[in-house]
């Protein structure tokens, strides 16, 4: 069960740099292509993103998710400083807010809190929500991304 005490944890901040090929791998992978000549152009050339009104190459919508697993001892570091067990944990939901675009080459620092924790179901055998706040702040300072997952222990 998680432990009610990490209500309110504040995670270490992690800082990160958007390299470009984790952008093409992501894109491949979430649009289930063999290579990148499969993708949006936009995700692997620049100057097809400029004339997309972008000003560089930007990272897919939901690209921010791997970061969960490159920092901050991934996902087995952030359920074990949460006391939740791995073999009832489920991933229950992910919500985007987005203020602006991640770009190939910005430097990335990711801060992540527990905002909630919830008790649902029956007392024999009670489900257990653990929301977590993660934002996203580029080198220029900005908050480009803000995002909540919910994790779930059945």
């Amino acid at each position: 069960m998680a432990d009610k005490s990490k209500l309110g944890t504040e995670f270490p901040s992690c800082t990160f740099t958007v390299e470009k090929d984790k952008i093409i791998e992501f894109a491949v992978a979430v649009a289930q292509k063999e290579n990148k000549e499969q993708i949006n152009p936009i995700y692997y050339d620049e100057n097809e993103a400029r004339k997309a009104g972008y000003d560089g190459i930007p990272a897919p919508p939901t690209f921010s998710v791997c970061s969960f697993f490159w920092t901050g001892g991934g996902l087995m570091g952030t359920i074990k400083k949460l006391g939740i067990d791995l073999s009832r944990l489920r991933h229950r939901e992910e919500e985007y807010e987005y203020f602006g675009c991640i770009y190939a080459g910005d430097i990335i620092t990711r801060k992540m809190r527990v905002t909630d924790m919830i008790k649902k179901g029956k007392k024999e055998r009670p489900i257990e929500i653990t929301i977590l706040e993660t934002e996203y702040i580029n080198q220029h300072g900005k908050l480009v991304l803000k995002s909540r997952t919910k994790l779930m222990e059945i």
